[in-house]
């Protein structure tokens, strides 16, 4: 799974943009659509137009392990992340109407499988989003408010929780098997 937040003035505008694909060449291809460089392109089958950083660094206020800028020429476009979660696939998002004029959407992250829901809350005047485990719906894992109750700001909120909700997953993983091989050392 590749991570990619765009370049901003700010992180947390950055963060906000948050995108995630499956592949480098996905995100190349959604980079040359979103800045409209279909005239730079020179092969239609692959896209060599942008080049990575060589300099890595980690991130340590979002998990982000092996970040890289991914420019333009000269010019940063943006900041991304393919091999933090590497190994993991992107969740198939397919938001459907919940039949309360409100979103719904089901998807797992490696073996978890979650659901969230998204709609108007007609005491206060807002728009909610919860999630929930699919093996615990008692209590919600996941809350955002003020959301537009539209696929594409819906899907906007998935992809930043996946994001986060995996790189939490692969940390706690690591976490785990550093202390086992520690205890097998000492």
């Amino acid at each position: 799974m590749v991570l990619y937040r765009p370049r901003a003035k700010d992180y947390t505008m950055a963060m906000r943009n948050l995108k995630i694909f499956d592949t480098p060449l996905d995100m190349e291809k959604y980079l040359v659509h979103f800045h409209n460089l279909y005239n730079l392109l020179t092969d239609p089958n692959g896209i060599n137009i942008f080049k990575q950083s060589l300099e890595e660094k980690a991130d340590k206020r979002n998990g982000w392990l092996h970040s890289r800028y991914i420019m333009l020429g000269n010019v940063p476009l943006g900041i991304f992340d393919y091999e933090t979660l590497g190994r993991m696939k992107k969740p198939r998002l397919e938001t459907e109407d919940d039949g309360n004029g409100g979103l719904k959407c089901q998807f797992q992250i490696l073996d978890e499988g979650y659901i969230f829901f998204l709609g108007s809350d007609q005491w206060y005047g807002h728009t909610t989003m919860l999630g929930y485990k699919c093996s615990d719906m008692t209590a919600p894992c996941a809350r955002m408010d003020d959301i537009a109750v539209n696929p594409v700001a819906f899907t906007q909120a998935l992809e930043h929780f996946i994001a986060e909700r995996a790189i939490k997953i692969v940390e706690t993983k690591r976490k785990i098997k550093e202390k086992y091989h520690e205890k097998k050392r000492a």
